[in-house]
């Protein structure tokens, strides 16, 4: 019973890291191509720190998609890991390495969090310098001031 629970859970816990990679993934793409989209509109002109701020936003937007994609590939290779481990405790004939390039399924699921953090780090810095850079910039629009 324990271990139905617990096995339940497990994949539960999967299935949510699985939607949050693909969120922060999908995310960081579309706040690039926003950002994108501002640099061809000639109206869009952020100055001093702002216009820094828009600018550090793409390389941190583009570090936590690539973070999320490579904890893709890091889950990937752990899974296969733990099949190869239950292969060989099911059968004691199984030949196959429980390494894939000298890192352990301990080792790709340590990769696999570490670069989640960093993509959610990344990501939620990269929005912040955005989105604060368009909204300064835009500021007048959205709250016009009143001519004395």
């Amino acid at each position: 019973m324990a271990d139905e629970r617990f096995t339940r859970w497990q994949g539960q816990a999967i299935a949510q890291l699985s939607v949050a990679i693909a969120l922060i993934t999908g995310l960081s793409i579309s706040s690039i191509a926003v950002g994108f989209s501002l640099l061809q509109d000639t109206t869009f002109t952020p100055l001093g720190l702002f216009k820094d701020m828009f600018v550090w936003s793409f390389p941190l937007l583009l570090l936590a998609a690539i973070a999320s994609v490579l904890s893709v590939v890091s889950r990937l290779l752990d899974f296969r890991l733990t099949a190869r481990m239950v292969r060989k405790n099911s059968n004691s004939d199984y030949t196959k390495p429980l390494t894939i390039f000298w890192i352990s399924s301990e080792g790709y699921g340590r990769i696999t969090w570490f670069l989640f953090w960093l993509a959610c780090i990344a990501f939620l810095f990269g929005v912040i310098l955005l989105f604060t850079s368009i909204g300064t910039t835009y500021a007048n629009n959205f709250w016009p001031q009143p001519n004395p």
